[in-house]
């Protein structure tokens, strides 16, 4: 079930995040590396995870992920990959990695608020108060 999958995904960069900050102490790679992947990896991927949780249940709605949802849930994990991970191993791409993690990470969230903006503007689905 994606809706969870994103959940646990987004925890596993926590230890990842950590690790990567741990290794910046030595030198061996750059600390933004580390920050990263707390901030779009874990952050990201846990607001994209809770927001479309909470709002599927507060509007009435299904807990369950369509395609939409899993494509959004996806590019946010593509853009911590393309910010974190690329540059790691490839240096050389570090402007265009920043360049596509920045269009993934804005397109996931352009896909929530096309789909939830007007859920969480009319009345619940299910017809309940709230």
């Amino acid at each position: 079930r994606p809706i969870l999958w994103i959940l646990h995904l987004s925890y596993a960069w926590i230890p990842f995040g950590f690790l990567l900050l741990a290794a910046s102490l030595t030198g061996w790679i750059a600390m933004s590396a580390g920050i990263h992947a707390l901030a779009i990896g874990a952050t990201g991927g846990l607001i994209i995870g809770m927001v479309t949780r909470t709002a599927r249940g507060h509007t009435g709605r299904p807990l369950t992920s369509s395609p939409l949802e899993v494509a959004a849930y996806s590019l946010v994990m593509l853009a911590a990959v393309l910010r974190v991970v690329v540059p790691l191993l490839a240096p050389q791409l570090l402007v265009a990695s920043v360049v596509a993690a920045a269009l993934a990470w804005s397109l996931a969230f352009v896909f929530y608020l096309g789909r939830y903006t007007p859920w969480l503007l009319q009345p619940r689905a299910d017809g309940k108060d709230g």
